[in-house]
Formats: C-alpha cells, structure tokens, sequence
C-alpha cells in the first residue's frame, strides 16, 4: 500500500511529494540523527578493540542468514559504455546482451510476489547503456515497483524525457563519478569525459531536480583521487540536496577479477582482509542476469557465481535451493571448498567496522560545515585515513575533538 501511494503522490501531486520529502529529511535527518551515528560509531569502536573482524562478519553473517531480501536486481543490460579501471567490466566473459521483455516481466513478477517492492537497475552494466530503458519501466509501473538507478551518468540525456515520465516510479538516481579533475576522472572512468559528465549534470538539475528527483553522488576511493576529497565536495555538492546524506566516500574493494589496480592503489591496506562469511552467502539477494540466471553476486564477471536459473525455478525456491547452500556452505564450512569459486578466493574487503567509522564522521563533518573552503574537508580526510590506520579511542577522541564531532 506504501508504494502504491508514494506511486500516486509522485505523479499527482509532485508539490506535495517534494514538501513531504523536505519534511522527511528534517524529522529524520537532524541532530538525532548525528547522535545515533555517534553511538553507532563508539559501538564499532569498542567491536574493533575486542574482537577481530572475522569474528565479526561470522557474528553478522548469521544475524542476517537465510532472511528474505526487500530488494532484487534486475541486469537489464550488461554493458556499460566506459571501462573503469576498478571495475574492468570489458573483462566480464558473459556474453552481452539486453534482458528480454518476457524475462523482465516474469522477473518482476515473481519478486512482487516474494514481497520486494524496490528493484535495482544495475549489476556490471550501466542501465542507462540500455536504449529500451523506457520498456523496462513500463513493466515495473505495471506492478508497482520502484526502481533504482545508478549510474555514470554520461547517457543521461538520452534518457531525460524517459526519467521524467516515470518519476512516479523512480525518483532516485546515484551518479558513481570518481574525480573532480579532468585527467583524474577520465583516467579512472577510462573511456568517459569529463565535459560529457558535467553537461549532464546540469541538464539532470535544470530537468530532473526541479520535478523531485533526488540525486546521491558517489566516490571509490584510490590512492590516484584521495588528495582532490575536499575539491570533490566543493565542486560537486551544488547538484544534490544535503550532501552529508547523499554524498558519499567509500573505500574500494577488489571487484574486477583481477585485483591488480585494487592491490596496488588500496589506501587502507591495514584493515583488508579476504572476504569470508560474505554478506551476499548469508542471504540470496536475487541478480537475475541478463539471460534469466540468478547470481548471488554483483561480482560476477563469468558466471560461477550462478546459483540457479529464473527460467527454470521459483524465486521462492532459490534461497534454499542446491545452488545457493553450496555456495553458503562453502563460506561457513571454513575449508578449501572456499576454493572452488575462484571469484570468491580472490575476494578482498576492507573492514565494514572501519568503513562505516569512516562514513560516519564525514557524514558528521559534512552535517555540521556544510559550507567550508576545500582545504578544510581534505585536511579532515587526511586526519580521518591517519586515525584509521591507527584506529584506537585516544586517536579517535583527538580527531573528534578537533572538529566537534561528538
């Protein structure tokens, strides 16, 4: 019923949403939010202090085991039109292609029926890469669904009549952009430009913003962009709303299947670990890929990670099914059966603890100086990654203090 009535609030009564929506971020996003990141932050503190990360994620892993996923993904296309280079996707195996229409319905379908109500566009592929986007949200009208886009942003103004005829429906775009510097963007998103990107920024403002969409922004961080975070914020906020929500910094981990540019530009190389009890062998979040197989990753260049097949199974039956519990059993056996994924064996993560940690005291700074010179906020990211890499309370009770952040 929620979704339904958001539905019909967006595309009848668009003022109203956009008051509402205003409403929401003061009563949610204020002081008591700030506060509870605050208790959130000392309580990894003190997990950090006394148990290792991988008693941790095993702590975690079993909270969420088997529990049913509220969102599915749904690969439409598999293509992007650049080649980033901690993504690689030119490198994925699987053949490319468009999702079917067929396929998209009956996808859609039974995730409707499984109760999930929001849908994500995206996988390796660039949704907006995708020339019969408008097809696809058709179908997703069809059941009430809303839909997710994130995105280069670079072929947005092929799509701007598409998004704004279906902002009942998806109101919500993340643009994944990577350096505020020509030569730094376009060395990182290989094959993009930076003229490009801006254009269709302002053209998403003038088009988009001004109907209600919301626009987040979001950086991987490497050792090749961490020196221009602060020019990142000064440039860039003026195309969102509250940029201590929706703008976000977040360390890169090894995705591509080689992990040649993660190795060698990861800039918090004392908090990575190899990835076991993964969040995606918990629970099945369902990727139907672009020809009906469903992975249990957003890592999955080749296809290994398949663990069953939409055309031939219930989506109901797949969480328990012969392909995902091997998969899930092999994380919590705590054997070499771990290496019969070769993606999985190769699978890098920085500590969830320290990233959240990271995340809520530029969140915090952001809330409370919004509107601060560039030097100031690379300063505060250079102190940041420094107490990170030496993370303990008398590190973090300096930083804090030095910015009022508690």
């Amino acid at each position: 019923m929620y979704y339904y009535l958001l539905s019909i609030l967006k595309k009848r009564a668009p003022l109203l949403y956009q008051f509402l929506k205003k409403l929401k971020n003061k009563l949610f996003f204020n002081k008591k939010f700030i506060n509870k990141l605050n208790k959130e932050t000392s309580n990894l503190l003190n997990s950090i202090k006394n148990e290792s990360y991988y008693e941790f994620q095993k702590k975690e892993f079993f909270k969420t085991k088997d529990k049913k996923s509220k969102v599915g993904i749904l690969e439409i296309n598999n293509s992007c039109n650049i080649n980033c280079v901690m993504c690689d996707t030119k490198s994925s195996s699987r053949k490319k292609k468009l999702m079917s229409l067929d396929l998209c319905e009956k996808s859609v379908k039974e995730m409707h029926d499984q109760g999930i109500r929001s849908i994500l566009l995206h996988t390796i592929g660039d949704p907006l890469a995708n020339a019969k986007l408008k097809d696809y949200l058709k179908i997703l009208r069809k059941y009430n669904m809303q839909a997710g886009i994130s995105t280069n942003g670079l072929m947005l103004d092929k799509h701007v009549d598409t998004l704004t005829e279906f902002f009942d429906i998806c109101s919500n775009i993340r643009f994944s952009i990577d350096g505020v510097k020509k030569e730094t963007y376009e060395k990182i998103r290989f094959g993009g430009i930076f003229e490009k990107l801006i254009e269709n920024l302002n053209l998403a403002e003038k088009k988009l913003k001004k109907i209600g969409y919301e626009f987040s922004i979001d950086l991987v961080i490497s050792k090749d962009n961490f020196d221009e975070l602060g020019e990142f914020i000064v440039f860039f906020k003026k195309y969102i709303n509250n940029p201590y929500k929706n703008m976000h910094f977040n360390f890169m981990t090894s995705l591509s299947p080689s992990n040649d540019y993660f190795l060698s530009h990861n800039t918090l190389k004392e908090h990575t670990s190899k990835n076991y009890y993964c969040q995606y062998a918990s629970s099945l979040i369902p990727y139907v890929l672009v020809d009906g197989r469903v992975s249990a990753c957003c890592r999955d260049y080749d296809g290994s990670l398949v663990v069953d097949d939409i055309n031939k199974n219930k989506l109901e039956n797949m969480g328990n099914g012969n392909g995902f519990k091997t998969l899930q059993n092999a994380h919590i056996e705590e054997s070499d059966k771990i290496d019969n994924y070769d993606l999985c064996k190769s699978c890098y993560i920085i500590d969830t603890r320290v990233s959240k940690i990271w995340r809520n005291n530029i969140t915090n700074l952001l809330y409370k100086y919004p509107n601060e010179k560039a030097e100031f906020y690379q300063n505060f990211f250079n102190e940041n990654l420094n107490f990170l890499k030496n993370i303990n309370d008398t590190n973090f009770k300096k930083l804090a203090q030095k910015y009022s952040l508690v």
